[in-house]
C-alpha cells in the first residue's frame, strides 16, 4: 500500500517556482528548520488526525492540468520519500513536463539514504541543501547545490528572480511565494495584519 503524503498546500499554476507554468506541492513537516526559511509554517509535523492524501491521486490531479512542471517542496519533501515517489511518477503518467524538488537535505545525505536516492532519481533536478539566510546580493542559493538528474533542466533556468506570487490558498489563508526577502516578508506580515479593506460601498 502506497505511502500517505502529508501536504500543506497545492498550487495548481504558479511562475515562481521553477521553468515556466508549474503545479506546486508544499509538504507538511520538516525537521531541519533552517533559520530564515521562507516557508516556517511547514515545519510542524502532521497531526495524527490528518490521515494524508492519496499521492497516486493528487499526482494524477496535477498531471492534467495544464502546466510545464511539478514542483516538490515544503516543508522537507525527502522526509516523505516513498509518497513524494508515488506523486512523481503518477504525475509522469499523464504529463511530460519536468519535475523538479526543493529540499534542505545536502547532497551527503541524500546519496547517503536508499530511499530518498530513489525518489530524487526520478526527478529532473533537485536543489539541495539547508537554506543558509545571508546577503542576497551574494546569492538566493547561498547553501544550495544544484543536482541535475537528467538534462530536462538547465542550470540557468533555475537563477532566482526577485519575483514574488500572492495567492489565495484553498484554506482561505494569503500564500506570499517566491523568494522574499526579510524586508517583502515584513511588509507582507504588516499587511496581513491590517487586512483588506473593502472599498465596494454599494
Amino acid at each position: 500500500m502506497t505511502a500517505k503524503i502529508f501536504v500543506h498546500e497545492v498550487s495548481r499554476a504558479s511562475l515562481v517556482n521553477g521553468p515556466g507554468t508549474r503545479a506546486v506541492v508544499w509538504v507538511q513537516g520538516c525537521s531541519i528548520g533552517c533559520p530564515g526559511c521562507f516557508n516556517p509554517e511547514t515545519h510542524a509535523a502532521h497531526s495524527d488526525s490528518d490521515g494524508g492524501s492519496d499521492p497516486e491521486e493528487l499526482g494524477k490531479s496535477l498531471g492534467h492540468l495544464a502546466v510545464d512542471g511539478l514542483t516538490v517542496s515544503g516543508g522537507e519533501p525527502l522526509e516523505q520519500p516513498e509518497a513524494v515517489a508515488a506523486l512523481i511518477e503518477a504525475f509522469r503518467k499523464v504529463n511530460p513536463g519536468t519535475v523538479l524538488i526543493f529540499s534542505g537535505l545536502s547532497p551527503k545525505r541524500i546519496f547517503a539514504s536508499p530511499e530518498a536516492r530513489q525518489t530524487i532519481l526520478l526527478a529532473d533536478a533537485v536543489l539541495a541543501g539547508p537554506y543558509v539566510e545571508g546577503d542576497r546580493s551574494s546569492g538566493i542559493w547561498s547553501g544550495k547545490q544544484l543536482i541535475l538528474v537528467t538534462d530536462r533542466i538547465y542550470p540557468e533556468e533555475l537563477t532566482p528572480e526577485k519575483r514574488l506570487e500572492v495567492s489565495l490558498q484553498s484554506s482561505g489563508q494569503i500564500r506570499l511565494s517566491g523568494y522574499p526577502g526579510l524586508m517583502e516578508r515584513g511588509l507582507f506580515s504588516k499587511l496581513m495584519k491590517v487586512g483588506f479593506q473593502d472599498d465596494d460601498k454599494g
